[in-house]
């Protein structure tokens, strides 16, 4: 059998059985194009009165596939995996126009991140404290190799306050 032949059955083999070459990436200062001083924009907000909002995650399906916030309330988004894969909470419009006051995940908790991917193994969670800064429609992907092909996508709806 070829080299290249074994390369392509590896690869093939390792995005049907679910491998992840992507992780999660939180950065502690702002990435070039995301909301600046985001702890400050946190800071005076009522997180008493956030509301909790759950994504579920599984197997080619976010559930529900559409979100909707409204700009300026706090929330705390519950991200569940109940698949047997690795999925993604994937929207980096999304992450870039929020405000996160803290990320906690299986592996720790970080405060005011900056967001780039956020993975999501089977049977964990993670949750996210955000405010939505700018309105707007951005689209949810899971990037794991096929599901957006076989369907795991969604819209965030930011919608201006009522």
């Amino acid at each position: 059998m070829g080299y290249a032949l074994r390369i392509a059955l590896v690869s093939t083999a390792c995005m049907l059985a679910g491998c992840s070459g992507v992780k999660t990436d939180v950065q502690t200062a702002a990435p070039p194009g995301y909301q600046a001083d985001t702890a400050s924009k946190t800071a005076s907000v009522n997180w008493a009165g956030a509301e909790t909002v759950t994504e579920g995650m599984k197997e080619y399906d976010y559930t529900p596939s559409s979100l909707n916030f409204i700009a300026g309330k706090p929330y705390r988004l519950h991200i569940e995996n109940t698949g047997n894969k690795s999925h993604t909470f994937s929207s980096e419009p999304f992450f870039k126009n929020i405000a996160v006051r803290r990320l906690t995940t299986p592996e720790g908790t970080v405060d005011s991140p900056f967001i780039q991917e956020l993975v999501v193994a089977p049977g964990r969670a993670a949750d996210m404290e955000f405010v939505a800064l700018t309105p707007g429609d951005y689209p949810l992907v899971c990037k794991e190799p096929l599901h957006e092909i076989l369907g795991m996508t969604g819209t965030i709806h930011v919608l201006t306050r009522g």
